[in-house]
């Protein structure tokens, strides 16, 4: 069996995570191709594999394969807050709030991270449910937003804003959004 593998980033031997996405992963979800994109590359060896093959990182001796914790780690302390830190990125992944929950345990800070593992798992629900759960879900967004900028407490979007948005558009056509 042969598998095909086009490596993005830098060799192996450079990077603290080898990431190993399926070509119609990078196609199908673009919240996995965006992260990937921008992964710091002397970080994150980035393969994506043609045929076969599963959403895998592997950090040091630990190996992630549900995409959640992936996109999390990427971003967060797995590789060193990278993707959320000040000047690193042009967002704060994780709403700036790997950094402080690392380095002084921060209880607002451990409840974002929290919240946005939370509303990660909504934004798969919604990829597995049907178009009337998304119905009633904006209809709740709706009367959550009055008092809220985002899904958890950030100046700017996080993970789960940019993964719960993409579920739903995914799922719902433009001219339905409208009427809800």
């Amino acid at each position: 069996l042969l598998t095909l593998t086009m490596v993005i980033t830098t060799e192996a031997r450079s990077a603290l995570a080898n990431l190993t996405i399926p070509a119609a992963t990078i196609s199908s979800d673009p919240l996995v191709a965006l992260i990937a994109a921008i992964s710091p590359p002397y970080q994150t060896n980035v393969n994506i594999v043609k045929k076969g093959g599963s959403l895998t990182l592997i950090i040091g001796p630990d190996t992630l394969t549900h995409r959640n914790a992936i996109l999390r780690s990427l971003c967060g302390n797995g590789l060193h807050n990278a993707l959320d830190s000040q000047g690193s990125s042009p967002l704060l992944f994780l709403g700036g709030h790997s950094a402080s929950s690392f380095a002084g345990s921060s209880a607002i800070s451990a409840l974002a991270i929290a919240g946005i593992t939370s509303w990660m798992s909504v934004a798969s629900s919604i990829h597995d449910g049907s178009t009337d759960d998304v119905s009633t879900l904006i209809v709740q967004l709706n009367g959550y937003f009055v008092t809220r900028g985002f899904v958890v407490p950030s100046a700017a979007p996080t993970l789960a804003d940019l993964d719960l948005y993409l579920a739903i558009v995914t799922k719902v056509a433009g001219d339905e959004l409208e009427s809800m």
